[in-house]
């Protein structure tokens, strides 16, 4: 009996350990999804409530031959608005007009849900979602007894702006989110489609009290054991012998040690970061005219980790401000030779809405790079979501002193955000990136097929430079060629190299020249 007694006193403190961590784990996976989940709710309300207002006042504004007073109003519903990329007039489901131009022959919207739409409320319309989700959702509201039969307004809005309050903080292979109509339509999506099909995961669900709408956020249930067993199995045998309370206590600062914030520390003291360089070609020859530096995460037991995954992390926990100094560092070591040899070549970096509301930035750059890089070898993008995010005054201002200080700025993703036209009138730009979407669609029936030329144009007469990225193709290449482009990147052309395969990659450019 003294020995039995003996072995339940050594078992029970790491039982009653396993079975409480396990309880609580569960418990706060429960509250982070329910947490992701509100935060949804109040998104899609504030967007889509947005959209009903704008299209409550356009509905009874905008005429149905499209004068230029209802342009200048659909204008005005873009231009004003953070959410929405175009607005326009449809009348039996053809579009008749947009912010952009009139279209003679009218165009047919394709896979429209059929009306009669709300006249006192908004049909939000469910896209087809690509393997990006990048197809727009369309808000209508019906004309209304005083307008042409059939007429109605429509707002886009890209499905990614839906999930932009956490979708930086998810991890892609263990949460999965999603918004739908209550019919079961899915209008936005992040995350691993696997969770959601996965009928272990834990889900949560959330319904809108103002729109016909769904949260639906899936956590893998496999993820949640393996950290739950990873954060207590190495410490039961330690709970053999000491008390529960530093038992828990040492639970607690390994799972701290093993977060990935932690981690992001760790890469930079440990060498683990790693910079791979993407060529950037003139449209005319396709020679190699500079290229963009990316960051890897080479992880020791994860492999290599694309930048999609940890710079979000790395923004919301502020390590990309010491991350981007050591790029910048790296950079500097890497391209002061190669930029000698290859006179007019240029290497691009990418800075976070963090550092255009610093002042301190051009301060920085000019210590890394001081006067080792001629004017306009230097390029820094800024997208327009970023800018959104950073003080107007304080952006201005470190934009001004970068290229009084011999860079170049570039607009990135262009064509994406909610107010284009708007920082290009008030930041000066050097460069235009048009957004990879806009590229996908050349030669299909999309209604932004036509747009790089449009683009194009708008940048030549502000004297900007247009870079296409995401160029997959040959037939790409061609029509952006004819549309005026300057500069192509893409896969169809390079991968990102690291920097030995870079070196060899211009030498036989150079060669070949």
């Amino acid at each position: 009996m003294i020995a039995l007694a003996a072995v339940v006193a050594g078992l029970l403190p790491p039982a009653l350990t396993l079975a409480v961590t396990w309880q609580r784990a569960n418990g706060d996976a429960r509250q982070r999804l329910d947490r992701y989940a509100l935060l949804l709710e109040h998104r899609a309300d504030e967007v889509f409530g947005a959209a009903e207002a704008s299209l409550a006042e356009l509905v009874t504004t905008v005429d149905a031959d499209c004068p230029e007073a209802s342009l200048e109003r659909l204008r005005k519903a873009v231009y004003t608005s953070l959410y929405f990329r175009e607005a326009g007039l449809l009348i039996d489901g053809q579009l008749v007009c947009s912010n952009l131009r009139r279209f003679a022959p009218p165009v047919q919207v394709p896979n429209l849900d059929l009306p009669p739409w709300p006249t006192d409320g908004i049909h939000i319309e469910a896209p087809a979602l690509t393997l990006e989700d990048e197809v727009s959702i369309r808000v209508l509201r019906s004309g209304g007894p005083q307008q042409a039969a059939g007429l109605a307004i429509s707002l886009l809005l890209n499905p990614r702006e839906l999930l932009e309050p956490v979708r930086a903080a998810i991890d892609e292979s263990s949460i999965a989110l999603r918004i739908e109509r209550r019919d079961g339509r899915v209008l936005a999506r992040a995350g691993s489609a696997a969770v959601i099909e996965d009928a272990d995961s834990l889900v949560r669900r959330r319904e809108s009290r103002r729109y016909p709408l769904r949260i639906v956020v899936s956590g893998s249930r496999d993820e949640l054991i393996g950290a739950w067993w990873e954060n207590t199995a190495g410490f039961v045998a330690l709970g053999l012998a000491i008390s529960l309370p530093l038992f828990l206590l040492l639970v607690r600062l390994d799972r701290r040690e093993r977060s990935m914030d932690a981690a992001l520390v760790d890469a930079l003291e440990n060498d683990e970061l790693r910079v791979h360089y993407q060529p950037i070609h003139a449209s005319d020859g396709l020679r190699v005219v500079g290229a963009e530096a990316l960051l890897r995460w080479q992880h020791p037991q994860k492999g290599l980790i694309m930048p999609g995954v940890f710079v979000p992390l790395a923004e919301l926990s502020g390590q990309i401000i010491p991350m981007t100094a050591w790029l910048m560092r790296q950079v500097r070591r890497d391209l002061e030779t190669l930029l000698e040899a290859y006179p007019g070549f240029y290497v691009a970096l990418n800075l976070s809405p963090r550092h255009f509301s610093d002042p301190e930035l051009p301060t920085l750059v000019n210590d890394v790079f001081g006067d080792r890089f001629a004017d306009g070898r230097l390029v820094f993008e800024i997208t327009e979501r970023e800018l959104l995010s950073s003080s107007d005054n304080v952006a201005s201002q470190v934009i001004d002193t970068l290229r009084a200080q011999g860079a170049r700025i570039a607009l990135d993703d262009f064509g994406t955000g909610y107010s284009s036209l708007r920082y290009l009138a008030q930041f000066h730009f050097d460069l235009l990136k048009i957004d990879k979407a806009f590229v996908d669609a050349i030669g299909t029936e999309s209604v932004t097929a036509g747009l790089v030329e449009d683009m194009v144009t708008m940048a030549r007469r502000l004297g900007l430079a247009t870079v296409a990225e995401g160029v997959e193709t040959d037939f790409q290449i061609e029509r952006l060629r004819a549309a005026g482009v300057d500069y192509l990147q893409g896969w169809r052309l390079a991968a990102a190299l690291p920097l030995a395969e870079l070196r060899r990659y211009l030498e036989r450019g150079s060669k070949a020249g």
